[in-house]
């Protein structure tokens, strides 16, 4: 029998959209309320405003004002409400905490009804849920547990077993108003997931023919395919799920632009036109590009950067 998991995150201090999920799914059941966290925006306050004390004050009230919210989520769903916090959460390092639900543990698996869950992608096996905040781009090929669901780049999609569940409010940054996405609905078993987006306000399914292969995208209609739009972003995730193909299990620190160019090309069963000229075009200017999870190595091989974001 399959688990039905209600999936959402990155509401970044917002409560109405929240309460638009609530209301979209009255009278529904489900076995799980999954939320992947950005409860607060209180990172990005600390950055705009550069008073960090103010900031982790506002987190802290932030999390105050969503947990009743969160409470109807936890009493919905028959296990309950499962949950990481996200980096504007300063991934729980704020002058409060949530008491609801059950936080997903990053050193260790826990058991919730059926389902087993873990924040650590050292601890992933065949029969275990990962609930983190970050996407982790290295894991686009190889993901090896029973379902991932994640946030944080507020670019939904649907990959294998694998969900990143957009966002639920966001700011603008042309406009400076709230934009509000969407929620998920998930049936989960052994065979995979069956994934229904439903929007609480501009998040719309996206399917790009010549980025099929990579999944199903949702996100505000206007924005169109995100791997079109900005190309870097499909260059970082096929870094990084290359790198991760060659050295994994292995003491390998370092690898070949032709390797990398090789392995990469060949997660694709149809690459895109072009698409290994592009992406050996990209390797040779790695240092020249922005959050970029490798880096080049004195002796001209390609390493691991330093301070990858989300490798």
């Amino acid at each position: 029998m399959p688990s039905r998991l209600l999936v959402m995150g990155d509401n970044h201090g917002d409560v109405e959209s929240l309460r638009r999920v609530l209301a979209d799914v009255e009278g529904e059941s489900f076995d799980y309320a999954v939320h992947v966290g950005d409860f607060t925006n209180a990172w990005r306050t600390a950055r705009r405003t550069d008073d960090e004390a103010a900031a982790e004050r506002l987190g802290a009230e932030q999390l105050r004002e969503v947990e009743p919210v969160l409470a109807e989520f936890d009493a919905l769903a028959e296990h309950g409400l499962v949950w990481v916090y996200g980096n504007q959460d300063y991934f729980g390092d704020l002058p409060e905490e949530l008491s609801v639900g059950r936080e997903v543990p990053e050193d260790d698996v826990v058991q919730v009804g059926d389902l087993r869950f873990t924040n650590s992608l050292d601890l992933v096996t065949p029969d275990v849920v990962l609930v983190t905040h970050l996407e982790y781009w290295r894991l686009g090929d190889h993901f090896e547990g029973l379902a991932h669901f994640c946030g944080n780049s507020h670019r939904g999609r649907h990959v294998g077993d694998r969900l990143n569940s957009a966002f639920l409010q966001v700011r603008d940054p042309e406009t400076d108003e709230n934009r509000f996405g969407g929620y998920f609905v998930v049936e989960l078993d052994e065979s995979g997931l069956d994934v229904e987006m439903r929007s609480v306000g501009d998040l719309t399914r996206i399917e790009c023919d010549r980025h099929r292969e990579r999944g199903v995208q949702f996100q505000p209609d206007a924005r169109g395919c995100m791997f079109c739009n900005e190309a870097g972003t499909l260059m970082r995730e096929m870094c990084a799920s290359a790198f991760y193909g060659l050295t994994r299990g292995t003491d390998r620190e370092s690898v070949s632009d032709e390797e990398l160019v090789d392995c990469a090309e060949g997660l694709w069963n149809e690459p895109p036109t072009g698409f290994r000229e592009s992406f050996a075009a990209y390797l040779a200017e790695l240092e020249s590009h922005r959050y970029a999870p490798l880096t080049r190595a004195e002796d001209g091989s390609i390493r691991l950067a330093e301070k990858s974001y989300s490798y």
